[in-house]
């Protein structure tokens, strides 16, 4: 079987997407609308070397039967040492970041995730909770200009209570 940079998948709005991933491997390179409801199944057909009919199901048991242009049906040259250098960078990139992630510290102090809170709060205990938190922005403000050399350390917070 030949390898293809052109690849289809089906969509749950009823469109089709052609992937071209020589050319574009972070978007669809064409979209056709084939149904109002979601595509689930797509079939080639090689009827020909010159006719390649797609079957395309949806969710409503229609089959829609469409040829394919030969742009699509045709691979182009080197397709195959194309898409295996490809798969090579796409590997070492993965290869990279997961060596990258391994070296990473673990006990990075950054910015926590925000607490979700578990039931929903109160107007009262709403706004406590954002007191707080823009008290604790005004503060780390405040150290901030101070290592900046634009307040002194001594100068009050105008904090809201």
């Amino acid at each position: 079987a030949v390898v293809s940079t052109l690849s289809t998948g089906g969509r749950e709005d009823g469109n089709i997407d052609v992937w071209d991933l020589m050319d574009r491997s972070h978007e669809p390179s064409m979209t056709q609308n084939i149904s109002s409801s979601a595509i689930t199944s797509l079939v080639p057909y090689r009827v020909s070397a010159k006719q390649v009919l797609l079957g395309v199901g949806d969710d409503f048991g229609t089959l829609h039967i469409l040829e394919l242009p030969w742009s699509l049906r045709q691979p182009s040259p080197n397709e195959t040492v194309n898409m295996a250098s490809y798969f090579e960078r796409e590997c070492s990139r993965i290869d990279y970041y997961k060596e990258r992630e391994a070296n990473r510290p673990t006990n990075v102090s950054g910015p926590s995730e925000p607490a979700i809170p578990m039931a929903l709060e109160t107007d009262e205990e709403e706004e406590e909770r954002l007191k707080k938190s823009f008290n604790s922005y005004l503060t780390m403000e405040k150290d901030f200009l101070v290592k900046l050399g634009l307040k002194r350390d001594d100068d009050p917070v105008a904090l809201i209570h």
